[in-house]
């Protein structure tokens, strides 16, 4: 590894510039979450005058104080 690049939790060797220009734009990228679900919910995020951080947050603090529980996978809200 040289100085200019850094070691991933998996092992591999990233540019720092890479991470430096992901952390300055505010872009992150969610391994296993499929990038058009990641794109639907930071445009939901903008129009409603917030950011995905900020959604991604609230949801970590409300799950963590166990005021909200995730649906099982593939369960979704009955529509009327």
């Amino acid at each position: 590894m040289n100085p200019e690049t850094i070691a991933t939790p998996e092992g591999r060797s990233v540019p720092v510039r890479a991470l430096a220009r992901m952390a300055a734009t505010g872009i992150y990228l969610l391994r296993s979450i499929p990038l058009d679900l990641q794109r639907a919910a930071r445009g939901r995020a903008m129009s409603e005058g917030t950011s995905l951080h900020r959604v991604l947050r609230q949801a970590l603090r409300e799950y963590a104080a166990g005021t909200w529980t995730p649906r099982p996978e593939g369960h979704s809200p009955k529509t009327h």
